[in-house]
Protein backbone atom coordinates (compact mmCIF):
# COMPACT_ATOMS: atom_id res chain seq x y z
CA UNK A 1 0.00 0.00 0.00
CA UNK A 2 1.36 3.51 -1.01
CA UNK A 3 0.68 7.37 0.88
CA UNK A 4 -2.05 7.56 -2.23
CA UNK A 5 -3.86 4.67 -1.36
CA UNK A 6 -4.12 5.10 2.91
CA UNK A 7 -4.71 8.65 1.74
CA UNK A 8 -8.30 7.40 -0.05
CA UNK A 9 -9.20 5.23 1.95
CA UNK A 10 -8.85 7.59 4.74
CA UNK A 11 -10.39 10.48 2.53
CA UNK A 12 -7.84 12.97 3.26
CA UNK A 13 -4.79 14.43 1.53
CA UNK A 14 -1.39 12.35 0.42
CA UNK A 15 0.59 15.56 2.34
CA UNK A 16 -2.07 14.90 5.85
CA UNK A 17 -0.98 11.24 5.63
CA UNK A 18 2.52 12.05 5.32
CA UNK A 19 2.54 14.78 8.09
CA UNK A 20 0.42 12.06 10.66
CA UNK A 21 2.55 8.84 9.98
CA UNK A 22 5.63 11.11 10.30
CA UNK A 23 4.19 12.51 13.53
CA UNK A 24 4.30 15.80 12.31
CA UNK A 25 1.69 18.73 13.49
CA UNK A 26 -1.22 19.33 10.79
CA UNK A 27 -5.13 20.60 11.27
CA UNK A 28 -6.54 16.87 11.15
CA UNK A 29 -8.58 15.81 14.16
CA UNK A 30 -7.61 12.84 16.52
CA UNK A 31 -10.39 10.50 15.07
CA UNK A 32 -8.69 10.78 11.54
CA UNK A 33 -5.47 10.64 12.80
CA UNK A 34 -6.12 6.97 14.65
CA UNK A 35 -7.88 6.19 11.24
CA UNK A 36 -5.23 6.58 9.06
CA UNK A 37 -2.93 5.30 11.33
CA UNK A 38 -5.09 2.12 11.32
CA UNK A 39 -5.18 1.41 8.07
CA UNK A 40 -1.64 1.90 7.77
CA UNK A 41 -1.00 -0.55 10.63
CA UNK A 42 -3.31 -3.08 8.66
CA UNK A 43 -2.01 -2.80 5.12
CA UNK A 44 1.82 -3.43 6.84
CA UNK A 45 2.32 0.05 5.61
CA UNK A 46 6.35 0.70 5.16
CA UNK A 47 7.77 3.53 4.27
CA UNK A 48 9.45 4.29 0.85
CA UNK A 49 12.91 5.56 2.35
CA UNK A 50 14.62 6.64 -0.86
CA UNK A 51 11.36 8.51 -1.46
CA UNK A 52 11.69 10.19 1.72
CA UNK A 53 15.61 10.96 1.33
CA UNK A 54 14.91 12.80 -2.02
CA UNK A 55 12.52 15.07 -0.08
CA UNK A 56 14.55 15.49 2.99
CA UNK A 57 17.69 15.20 1.36
CA UNK A 58 18.65 12.50 4.25
CA UNK A 59 18.91 8.92 4.77
CA UNK A 60 19.05 8.40 8.15
CA UNK A 61 21.60 6.25 7.82
CA UNK A 62 25.47 6.63 9.54
CA UNK A 63 28.38 4.31 8.66
CA UNK A 64 31.01 2.83 10.86
CA UNK A 65 34.28 1.81 9.87
CA UNK A 66 36.28 -0.13 12.33
CA UNK A 67 39.45 -2.01 12.39
CA UNK A 68 38.87 -5.12 13.22
CA UNK A 69 35.38 -6.84 14.00
CA UNK A 70 36.79 -9.87 15.49
CA UNK A 71 38.54 -8.09 18.31
CA UNK A 72 36.08 -7.68 21.16
CA UNK A 73 36.92 -4.00 21.70
CA UNK A 74 35.56 -3.38 18.12
CA UNK A 75 32.41 -5.46 18.38
CA UNK A 76 31.13 -4.47 21.51
CA UNK A 77 32.12 -0.76 20.31
CA UNK A 78 29.85 -1.87 17.04
CA UNK A 79 26.82 -3.13 19.17
CA UNK A 80 27.10 0.31 21.40
CA UNK A 81 26.54 2.40 17.75
CA UNK A 82 24.67 0.36 16.50
CA UNK A 83 21.65 0.35 19.48
CA UNK A 84 22.21 3.60 20.06
CA UNK A 85 21.33 4.94 16.78
CA UNK A 86 18.56 2.28 16.02
CA UNK A 87 16.83 3.53 19.00
CA UNK A 88 16.79 7.21 17.42
CA UNK A 89 15.36 5.78 14.24
CA UNK A 90 18.63 5.33 12.10
CA UNK A 91 20.64 2.56 10.18
CA UNK A 92 24.43 1.86 10.98
CA UNK A 93 26.39 0.50 8.20
CA UNK A 94 29.08 -1.61 9.17
CA UNK A 95 32.38 -1.54 7.22
CA UNK A 96 35.66 -3.51 8.00
CA UNK A 97 39.04 -2.26 7.01
CA UNK A 98 41.59 -5.45 8.16
CA UNK A 99 43.60 -2.77 9.72
CA UNK A 100 44.31 -1.21 6.25
CA UNK A 101 44.54 2.20 5.37
CA UNK A 102 44.06 1.45 2.22
CA UNK A 103 40.77 0.11 2.81
CA UNK A 104 40.29 2.95 5.22
CA UNK A 105 40.25 5.44 2.04
CA UNK A 106 38.38 2.75 -0.53
CA UNK A 107 35.48 2.34 2.36
CA UNK A 108 35.04 6.63 2.87
CA UNK A 109 34.60 6.43 -0.76
CA UNK A 110 32.54 3.77 -1.42
CA UNK A 111 30.20 4.44 1.45
CA UNK A 112 30.19 7.97 0.31
CA UNK A 113 28.05 7.06 -2.74
CA UNK A 114 25.35 5.55 -0.51
CA UNK A 115 24.79 9.01 0.74
CA UNK A 116 25.18 8.55 4.31
CA UNK A 117 24.33 11.26 6.65
CA UNK A 118 26.88 10.91 9.13
CA UNK A 119 30.55 8.59 9.60
CA UNK A 120 32.15 7.14 12.44
CA UNK A 121 35.61 5.75 11.91
CA UNK A 122 37.85 3.98 13.77
CA UNK A 123 41.56 4.54 11.47
CA UNK A 124 43.45 1.23 10.92
CA UNK A 125 46.92 1.12 13.17
CA UNK A 126 48.69 1.94 9.35
CA UNK A 127 46.97 4.82 8.83
CA UNK A 128 49.53 6.69 10.91
CA UNK A 129 52.32 6.31 8.36
CA UNK A 130 50.11 8.21 5.86
CA UNK A 131 48.56 10.85 8.29
CA UNK A 132 48.48 13.40 5.47
CA UNK A 133 46.58 11.28 2.89
CA UNK A 134 43.93 10.33 5.81
CA UNK A 135 43.41 13.86 7.22
CA UNK A 136 42.85 15.09 3.50
CA UNK A 137 40.09 12.60 2.85
CA UNK A 138 38.56 13.02 5.56
CA UNK A 139 38.82 17.75 5.25
CA UNK A 140 37.02 16.77 2.08
CA UNK A 141 34.02 15.40 3.49
CA UNK A 142 30.73 17.20 3.47
CA UNK A 143 28.93 15.49 6.07
CA UNK A 144 29.68 15.09 9.56
CA UNK A 145 32.58 12.76 10.70
CA UNK A 146 33.40 11.20 14.58
CA UNK A 147 37.12 9.97 14.93
CA UNK A 148 36.38 7.40 17.84
CA UNK A 149 39.07 5.29 19.63
CA UNK A 150 42.51 6.27 17.20
CA UNK A 151 43.41 10.04 16.66
CA UNK A 152 45.80 12.03 15.31
CA UNK A 153 47.83 14.40 17.65
CA UNK A 154 48.08 17.10 15.61
CA UNK A 155 44.46 17.23 13.30
CA UNK A 156 41.57 19.09 14.73
CA UNK A 157 38.21 17.29 14.15
CA UNK A 158 35.07 15.80 16.27
CA UNK A 159 37.29 13.23 18.42
CA UNK A 160 36.21 10.64 20.86
CA UNK A 161 38.97 8.87 22.71
CA UNK A 162 40.13 7.52 25.68
CA UNK A 163 43.47 8.82 28.07
CA UNK A 164 45.90 6.32 27.08
CA UNK A 165 48.98 7.38 28.55
CA UNK A 166 46.95 7.36 31.88
CA UNK A 167 45.31 3.84 31.81
CA UNK A 168 49.11 2.16 31.04
CA UNK A 169 50.24 4.56 33.86
CA UNK A 170 47.73 2.92 36.54
CA UNK A 171 48.31 -0.70 35.30
CA UNK A 172 52.32 -0.23 35.24
CA UNK A 173 51.57 1.20 38.83
CA UNK A 174 49.48 -1.13 40.20
CA UNK A 175 52.34 -3.43 39.54
CA UNK A 176 54.91 -1.51 41.18
CA UNK A 177 52.89 -0.97 44.47
CA UNK A 178 52.41 -4.92 44.67
CA UNK A 179 55.87 -5.18 45.13
CA UNK A 180 57.16 -5.72 41.44
CA UNK A 181 60.35 -3.81 39.97
CA UNK A 182 61.30 -5.88 36.81
CA UNK A 183 58.09 -5.49 34.70
CA UNK A 184 57.53 -6.54 31.05
CA UNK A 185 55.68 -4.51 28.92
CA UNK A 186 54.06 -6.02 25.46
CA UNK A 187 53.02 -3.03 23.34
CA UNK A 188 52.29 -2.83 20.12
CA UNK A 189 54.66 -2.59 17.15
CA UNK A 190 52.95 0.23 14.99
CA UNK A 191 54.37 3.85 15.21
CA UNK A 192 50.15 4.52 16.52
CA UNK A 193 48.75 7.08 18.81
CA UNK A 194 47.14 4.52 21.07
CA UNK A 195 50.35 2.14 21.27
CA UNK A 196 52.94 5.08 21.92
CA UNK A 197 50.46 6.57 25.09
CA UNK A 198 50.55 3.45 26.69
CA UNK A 199 54.19 2.26 26.31
CA UNK A 200 54.70 6.22 27.71
CA UNK A 201 52.62 5.47 30.44
CA UNK A 202 54.34 2.47 31.36
CA UNK A 203 57.69 4.42 31.48
CA UNK A 204 56.19 7.10 33.30
CA UNK A 205 55.25 4.82 36.06
CA UNK A 206 58.66 2.86 35.93
CA UNK A 207 60.75 6.13 35.81
CA UNK A 208 58.70 7.67 39.00
CA UNK A 209 59.88 5.19 41.20
CA UNK A 210 63.03 4.91 39.27
CA UNK A 211 62.99 1.21 38.05
CA UNK A 212 65.26 -0.18 35.13
CA UNK A 213 63.34 -0.74 31.85
CA UNK A 214 65.82 -3.31 30.32
CA UNK A 215 65.69 -3.84 26.56
CA UNK A 216 64.39 -7.08 27.10
CA UNK A 217 61.60 -6.09 29.05
CA UNK A 218 59.81 -4.25 26.05
CA UNK A 219 58.39 -6.71 23.71
CA UNK A 220 56.37 -5.60 20.75
CA UNK A 221 53.35 -7.53 19.03
CA UNK A 222 50.47 -6.28 17.00
CA UNK A 223 47.29 -6.55 19.11
CA UNK A 224 46.41 -9.70 18.15
CA UNK A 225 46.90 -12.88 19.74
CA UNK A 226 49.31 -14.51 17.92
CA UNK A 227 51.74 -12.03 18.89
CA UNK A 228 51.01 -12.34 22.82
CA UNK A 229 51.73 -15.79 22.17
CA UNK A 230 55.12 -15.30 20.84
CA UNK A 231 55.57 -13.18 23.65
CA UNK A 232 55.61 -15.50 26.13
CA UNK A 233 59.09 -17.28 24.90
CA UNK A 234 60.41 -14.23 25.82
CA UNK A 235 58.71 -13.75 28.99
CA UNK A 236 60.11 -16.88 29.90
CA UNK A 237 63.32 -15.81 29.59
CA UNK A 238 63.85 -12.48 30.67
CA UNK A 239 62.96 -12.72 34.37
CA UNK A 240 60.32 -10.43 34.69
CA UNK A 241 58.29 -11.13 37.63
CA UNK A 242 55.26 -9.17 35.92
CA UNK A 243 54.10 -7.91 32.54
CA UNK A 244 51.82 -5.16 31.38
CA UNK A 245 49.93 -6.05 28.18
CA UNK A 246 48.25 -3.01 26.12
CA UNK A 247 45.54 -5.13 25.11
CA UNK A 248 43.28 -7.74 25.73
CA UNK A 249 43.98 -9.74 22.37
CA UNK A 250 47.56 -9.94 23.14
CA UNK A 251 46.78 -10.84 26.45
CA UNK A 252 44.77 -13.91 25.47
CA UNK A 253 47.42 -15.20 23.31
CA UNK A 254 50.12 -14.95 26.17
CA UNK A 255 47.64 -16.90 28.58
CA UNK A 256 47.68 -19.85 26.40
CA UNK A 257 51.13 -20.00 25.94
CA UNK A 258 51.73 -19.75 29.81
CA UNK A 259 49.48 -22.25 30.56
CA UNK A 260 50.73 -24.87 27.86
CA UNK A 261 54.49 -24.14 29.72
CA UNK A 262 52.77 -24.79 32.86
CA UNK A 263 53.31 -21.36 34.32
CA UNK A 264 51.21 -20.36 37.12
CA UNK A 265 49.15 -16.65 37.64
CA UNK A 266 50.09 -14.62 39.63
CA UNK A 267 52.15 -17.29 41.65
CA UNK A 268 54.71 -17.84 38.56
CA UNK A 269 54.31 -14.23 36.55
CA UNK A 270 51.92 -11.34 37.56
CA UNK A 271 49.78 -9.56 34.69
CA UNK A 272 47.65 -6.59 34.10
CA UNK A 273 46.01 -6.14 30.57
CA UNK A 274 44.39 -3.53 28.72
CA UNK A 275 40.21 -3.38 27.67
CA UNK A 276 38.86 -5.68 30.54
CA UNK A 277 37.31 -7.59 27.87
CA UNK A 278 38.00 -11.13 28.71
CA UNK A 279 37.04 -11.61 31.70
CA UNK A 280 33.68 -12.37 31.22
CA UNK A 281 35.15 -15.71 29.12
CA UNK A 282 37.71 -16.79 31.74
CA UNK A 283 36.65 -19.76 33.38
CA UNK A 284 39.87 -20.10 35.77
CA UNK A 285 41.19 -17.06 36.74
CA UNK A 286 40.00 -13.25 36.17
CA UNK A 287 42.67 -10.96 34.90
CA UNK A 288 42.94 -7.61 35.96
CA UNK A 289 42.56 -5.44 33.76
CA UNK A 290 42.51 -1.45 32.76
CA UNK A 291 39.06 -1.07 31.66
CA UNK A 292 38.10 1.50 28.91
CA UNK A 293 33.76 1.87 29.26
CA UNK A 294 33.28 0.68 25.40
CA UNK A 295 29.90 1.75 26.05
CA UNK A 296 30.23 5.39 27.55
CA UNK A 297 32.37 5.24 24.40
CA UNK A 298 30.16 4.81 22.20
CA UNK A 299 26.97 6.33 23.53
CA UNK A 300 29.32 9.34 23.80
CA UNK A 301 30.59 9.67 19.90
CA UNK A 302 26.69 8.94 18.85
CA UNK A 303 25.50 11.84 21.27
CA UNK A 304 28.57 14.00 19.27
CA UNK A 305 27.15 12.98 15.86
CA UNK A 306 23.65 13.35 16.68
CA UNK A 307 24.44 16.74 17.58
CA UNK A 308 26.48 17.74 14.80
CA UNK A 309 23.43 16.28 12.54
CA UNK A 310 20.51 18.13 14.25
CA UNK A 311 22.56 21.59 15.33
CA UNK A 312 25.78 21.83 13.19
CA UNK A 313 27.78 23.62 15.75
CA UNK A 314 30.53 25.68 14.71
CA UNK A 315 33.14 24.39 16.92
CA UNK A 316 34.79 20.91 17.02
CA UNK A 317 34.24 18.86 20.33
CA UNK A 318 37.25 16.76 21.45
CA UNK A 319 36.10 14.27 24.08
CA UNK A 320 38.49 12.56 25.99
CA UNK A 321 37.67 9.70 28.43
CA UNK A 322 39.51 8.02 31.59
CA UNK A 323 40.22 4.30 31.94
CA UNK A 324 40.32 2.95 35.73
CA UNK A 325 41.76 -0.49 36.49
CA UNK A 326 39.47 -3.39 37.36
CA UNK A 327 41.59 -4.69 39.78
CA UNK A 328 41.34 -8.80 40.00
CA UNK A 329 43.21 -11.72 41.02
CA UNK A 330 46.04 -11.71 38.27
CA UNK A 331 48.96 -9.78 40.12
CA UNK A 332 50.77 -11.47 43.15
CA UNK A 333 52.20 -9.15 46.10
CA UNK A 334 55.75 -9.43 46.18
CA UNK A 335 56.74 -8.27 50.19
Amino acid sequence: MKLKDIAKEAGVSISTVSLVLNNKECRVSDEKKTLIKKIALENNYTPNINARSLITKKTTTFCLIIPDIENIFFSKLTKSIETYCRDQGYALIIANSNDDYKEDMHLIDLLLGRGIDGLFITISNTSYDHQEEICSKLKALTIPYVMIDRIFDDFSCNQVYFDNVKGAYIATKHLIENGHKRISCITNAVNSKNSISRFEGYKKAMDEYGLAINKDYVIEGDYHAESGYAAGDIILKNNTTAVFVSNDMMTLGLLKRLIEKNIKIPDDISIVSYDNLLNEFMIFMQISSIDQNVAELGTSSCKLMFNLVQNNPKEISTICLNPHLISKDSVKIIY
